[in-house]
């Protein structure tokens, strides 16, 4: 690319916003070239290079979809801004898929806009300096479609992806850590379904949901007569997860005794059935999982520490959803596809319950969020989710949420929706809900606090005294 200013295209159709864009990069230091619709476009990006192109989705002759499509297939290292004057979710969700680094709804804040430039240069020098460096051996470009069970394309999603390819082809442990609700076990069957163990069993056993005196019979298997009730031999899942992988979830749970057998089964690949004499081998690559921290468990001797550094071989950590809001329209479009698909009523969702989505702390997680839709979809009965048929802790938790607080784990759009919705509403309960004394506190004109109420679809009512 250009080796001194950046170079920008910008495709659009209306006059005014090319002059306007046109302007003020050129003011910000970038050398700018425009189009006035996807067939100028393309015919500039034959002949010349560009860092960035910023286009338009409505045009006249070649749309600005035909320009994302172009540039993704031919021009890979060039960013795309798009901008649309009709936004919706679903179109949101396409644009993404299809490569776009980001989309901006008309009006748009320019400064955003800017943000988003530098954001998209400085990952693609990166980008270019990583490809230029020496290939360090294991190292293994992530396509975006490498996992397509595990829906997720956020920054805090890319060292899990990277960890799970480096780890699959071998026979090491694997224990995955994180909050209930985070994927554990689709992280798990993508170790699987990326290594040598492909063709083989994967089979999952949640330790917390088995009880303790059958754990034991479950994992292991048991000889006929071992016990009352045991009318026959019975094979556990070590045996029946040979040449294949076993998933054990929420390992925490198991008891100390029930931690030495399995010790001594990933020491020596050989166990005993429950009132067996005969040592038992099995190749079976064993993935572990918990919710909580195993290391307290050790210094509480709840957990045996020699099985913890047997497992902790190889850890990868699951961010929790709240540190990867960026997923959530993905996580929303893929729930309401598969509701649709299982017999449930085909829904969209609108702009605003999105707004609400992507805002909320999710304790629960991707398991929560995935709940929370199916709840939506059989309360709207088809057609569009609506802000009124999601339930009403997801808005209070940040209708009320003082201005302080952390939002450094959410995209830059998303803390700033936040914050502006926070600052609105705490300017109106000082001022007694009226708009000219909390316009006039914020150094703005009503004008635009009107368009901030609308906005964020607050109620002016509940601030009045009357």
């Amino acid at each position: 690319m250009s080796d001194s200013r950046p170079r920008v295209l910008v495709v659009e159709d209306d006059a005014s916003m090319q002059d306007f864009l046109t302007t003020f990069l050129e003011q910000e230091g970038y050398e700018v070239r425009w189009a006035g619709h996807g067939g100028i476009a393309r015919e500039l990006l034959q002949t010349e290079a560009f860092d960035v192109v910023i286009t338009d989705v409505v045009m006249p002759e070649v749309d600005g979809v035909a320009v994302l499509d172009e540039v993704r297939a031919e021009h890979p290292d060039t960013a795309v801004i798009v901008m649309t004057g009709h936004s919706s979710v679903r179109q949101a969700v396409d644009l993404i898929r299809r490569g776009a680094d980001d989309y901006f709804k008309k009006p748009f804040d320019i400064d955003e806009m800017l943000h988003v430039i530098r954001r998209s240069l400085e990952h693609r020098r990166v980008v270019r300096a990583t490809r230029a460096a020496p290939t360090r051996p294991g190292v293994v470009p992530v396509a975006p479609d490498a996992f397509p069970r595990i829906i997720g394309r956020s920054k805090a999603m890319e060292p899990v992806f990277d960890l799970i390819l480096k780890v699959a082809d071998t026979n090491s442990t694997v224990l995955i850590q994180g909050p209930s609700g985070t994927g554990k076990e689709l992280v798990a069957a993508a170790i699987q379904e990326k290594s040598s163990r492909r063709s083989g069993p994967f089979i999952p056993v949640h330790c917390g949901a088995i009880p303790e005196t059958l754990l034991e019979s479950e994992l292991f298997g048991h000889e006929k007569g071992s016990f009352t009730g045991a009318i026959a031999r019975k094979e556990g899942v070590f045996k029946l997860a040979d040449a294949g992988t076993l998933f054990l979830d929420e390992v925490s749970e198991m008891s100390v005794p029930l931690q030495v057998k399995l010790l001594r089964v990933l020491e020596t690949g050989t166990f005993r059935r429950v009132g067996g004499v005969e040592d038992i081998h099995a190749d079976v690559r064993v993935v572990a999982a918990t919710n909580r921290e195993l290391r307290e468990l050790v210094g509480k001797n709840l957990f045996r520490q020699d099985l913890f550094y047997r497992l902790n071989v190889f850890p990868i950590v699951l961010p929790p959803l709240r540190e990867r809001a960026g997923d959530i329209p993905l996580l929303v479009s893929h729930f309401l596809h598969k509701l649709g698909r299982s017999g449930r009523p085909n829904c969209t969702i609108s702009d605003e319950a999105l707004k609400w989505l992507c805002a909320y702390e999710w304790p629960g997680n991707v398991r929560e969020l995935e709940n929370v839709i199916e709840r939506a979809v059989i309360l709207c009965g088809g057609g569009e989710v609506q802000a009124g048929h999601l339930p009403g802790e997801l808005r209070p938790a940040r209708q009320e949420a003082p201005l302080a607080g952390d939002t450094s784990g959410l995209p830059y759009r998303a803390a700033k929706a936040i914050f502006e919705e926070q600052y609105i509403r705490a300017l109106l309960a000082r001022h007694e809900g009226s708009v000219a004394a909390a316009a006039s506190a914020a150094g703005m004109s009503r004008a635009h606090f009107y368009e901030l109420l609308k906005k964020h679809t607050i109620d002016l009512a509940r601030y009045t005294s009357g």
